[in-house]
Order: structure tokens, then C-alpha cells, then sequence
């Protein structure tokens, strides 16, 4: 199920890069179109550190083959928020991250058996 997940993240990821939008919509479509479908996965699926890293290593290879990223870049700017001047890129590893905790955290406070 992690390949599924990964192989389709990265066919929204190229579809989204190959589009003719701009920078900011480019990084705002990928946020929300190909990063949500990692997060859903967020607490079901295992994920290891490795691998996410692997998946951001890849999405930002996949920028600067696409030309959305300069190879010499700062890629820590690249996961900065756009109003602190960076482009807003939300990490996938941080993402799963924010999801497994918001999820251990609901779970401790339900009163559901």
C-alpha cells in the first residue's frame, strides 16, 4: 500500500509541475492536491523517517528537472512560509508528523470505548 501511495503522490506531484501554472499556484496546488492524499494516510499506514525523507528528496529532484527549483537552491526556503519568504511547501515528513499527533492526541481525550 506505501508504493501505491508514494507512485500516485508522485504522478499528481508531475502532473502539477508539468501544468503552465505559476510558482505560488504550482506550490498551492501541490499542498493541497498531492500532499492531503499522504496525510490521509497518516496514522494508518506505518510510515518510516526514511521514506518520507525519500518522498521530499524526490518531490524537490522533480521541481528542478521541471524547472520549479533552481538546482543550487536553498531547500530549507523551500519549506518556509511564503509570508516569512520562503515558498511553502508543506514537508511530507512534517505533515504525517502534525497527523499521527493531532490523531494520539484525540484518541487520549475521546471517551469513546
Amino acid at each position: 500500500m506505501k508504493e501505491k501511495v508514494k507512485t500516485e503522490y508522485l504522478r499528481w506531484v508531475r502532473r502539477v509541475l508539468q501544468s503552465k501554472l505559476n510558482g505560488g499556484n504550482k506550490i498551492g496546488a501541490i499542498n493541497t492536491w498531492a500532499v492531503s492524499l499522504v496525510c490521509y494516510t497518516a496514522g494508518i499506514i506505518n510510515w518510516r523517517k526514511d521514506e518520507l525523507e525519500a518522498i521530499d528528496r524526490k518531490t524537490t529532484k522533480m521541481m528542478t528537472i521541471y524547472n520549479s527549483l533552481h538546482p543550487r537552491a536553498d531547500v530549507d526556503r523551500l519549506y518556509i512560509p511564503r509570508k516569512h519568504g520562503g515558498r511553502g511547501l508543506i514537508s511530507i515528513q512534517e505533515s504525517i508528523y502534525v497527523k499521527e499527533q493531532c490523531l494520539s492526541r484525540y484518541i487520549d481525550v475521546s471517551e469513546e470505548e
